[in-house]
């Protein structure tokens, strides 16, 4: 329609003009051919329709530059290597955007999955890993430098007596509860586990009764899970939070580390595996805590960082970094003077097989070797609060009529059956398949069988645990 407008008006101009003419011409005859009519003028240069749709200034060039860039990426099919080298180019582009208000001004955190995503390095499908959150400060805290002359770099130091009040002060002012503190959040999906870690907390607590006081904790190095079985979609979640209070008026003097630790008994694993009858204690547990936490403060400000990825493959690099800086004791407002405390890099623990033994095959399957490993090693291994894997092998699988008909018949498809359901449990509640196929072989020398029962179930042919035993111990 735009372009339609404007030619109309030319061809009513030129018609015009044609009439002027017939009337100021000379009689010729009726029969002779009309003038033509002349060609109207092209027609004037439109805009591209984007351009008019975007307004004028509506898009900023560096705006359109990376639209640009991004249309001129590789699709998504591409493949993993594609995918990588797309965000790698996309972030390039970026790098020339306009700058963004920093809303996060105290926490930083950079994510690293293309090696994840990719899945170039060590298979995690059908093994265990864990998290662990470590100290990123080497010129501060390496081995030499504490053990020496202590840390290798000045640094600034927390000053006690600056933040102190006087006598007078906390008489007039009341009392005062300053709390900084760092928390960490992992939510992982398949299996379903939650887990929050404190990683720094710093308070002054100042009142006319009690006189002043101060705490800092710092978590070096911790495990944020136990062991678990990675499967093809696990994903994790982390969040990273800064929790800043400074209550004028307020008795609770918390010390969030140690509110925290004290909650955390809730949450200490009674295995070393996250299992089906442990896994929701912790999600409880972790409930808690950040509850707990959150309750801890009033009137205060909160700064989270979230970063979510799926883990295909296992690489030694760190996954996630966060650095954080803590505004001053005297006002957690004020963003211009403050302090770094530190980073910490989140790893995942290298895969292992089996937690019944720490000894590997090595080769491209890495097959644990259970050579030393006892029956009773494995059955009594913790799966949950006064649950060990004899117990729900035995008590929850419901075998019971099974075992007593293979004990005296010594059939085949009932070993078969016996099998299949013991090893299909233990994967159940998230064991590998190396180690379900050890808690099958583990369950057969225990006292529930007799001779011919055990000899029946412990044939290679019985089914596919005992198969992958067998090539395991052979």
């Amino acid at each position: 329609m735009r372009n339609f407008k404007p030619a109309a008006r030319m061809l009513s101009g030129a018609a015009m003009a044609a009439l002027a003419a017939c009337a100021t011409a000379p009689d010729v005859p009726t029969s002779a051919e009309p003038a033509p009519m002349p060609a109207p003028p092209p027609p004037a240069a439109q805009p591209d329709p984007i351009d008019i749709d975007r307004g004028a200034g509506a898009y900023p060039d560096k705006y359109l530059e990376l639209e640009d860039a991004y249309e001129s990426l590789p699709p998504t099919g591409a493949g993993a290597p594609g995918i990588a080298a797309s965000r790698a180019a996309f972030r390039e582009a970026s790098r020339t955007a306009t700058p963004v208000q920093d809303y996060l001004p105290y926490i930083d955190v950079a994510i690293e999955q293309d090696i994840l995503v990719a899945g170039n390095g060590l298979a995690l499908q059908d093994r265990y890993t864990r998290i662990q959150i470590v100290t990123l400060d080497p010129d501060s805290y390496d081995v030499a430098g504490v053990a020496g002359d202590g840390r290798k770099s000045k640094k600034e130091t927390r000053d006690y007596d600056k933040e102190s009040r006087g006598w007078l002060s906390r008489t007039l002012m009341g009392s005062r509860n300053v709390t900084r503190t760092l928390i960490a959040d992992f939510d992982i999906s398949n299996p379903d586990i939650r887990t929050t870690k404190a990683l720094f907390s710093s308070t002054f607590r100042s009142d006319n009764a009690k006189g002043e006081a101060w705490a800092t904790n710092e978590s070096i190095s911790v495990y944020a899970t136990p062991y678990f079985k990675v499967s093809p979609n696990t994903m994790i979640e982390g969040r990273f939070r800064i929790q800043l209070s400074d209550e004028r008026a307020s008795s609770a003097g918390a010390n969030v580390m140690n509110a925290l630790q004290t909650a955390a008994n809730l949450i200490a694993p009674t295995s070393a595996l996250v299992t089906f009858f442990n896994a929701p204690a912790m999600l409880q547990a972790s409930n808690f805590l950040s509850t707990q936490s959150t309750s801890l403060f009033g009137q205060s400000i909160t700064e989270e960082s979230t970063g979510a990825f799926a883990i295909k493959s296992w690489t030694p690099d760190p996954i996630l970094i966060i650095r954080a800086e803590l505004p001053p004791a005297a006002n957690i407002k004020n963003t211009q003077k403050k302090e770094g405390i530190g980073k910490w890099v989140v790893y995942l623990e290298p895969p292992i097989p089996s937690v019944f033994t720490a000894n590997t095959f090595g080769g491209d399957d890495g097959a644990p070797d259970f050579e030393g490993v006892s029956s009773a090693d494995i059955l009594s291994f913790n799966v949950g609060t006064d649950l060990r894997v004899y117990d729900y092998i035995f008590s929850r699988l419901e075998l019971s009529d099974q075992i007593t008909s293979l004990n005296e018949t010594g059939d085949v498809d009932t070993a078969r059956l016996i099998c299949s359901r013991i090893s299909r449990g233990l994967s159940a509640v998230g064991f590998t398949t190396f180690d379900a196929a050890a808690g099958v072989w583990a369950a057969s020398e225990s006292d529930q069988f007799t001779q011919a029962g055990r000899a029946a179930l412990q044939s290679p042919d019985t089914c596919g645990a005992m198969q992958l035993w067998t090539r395991m111990t052979q």
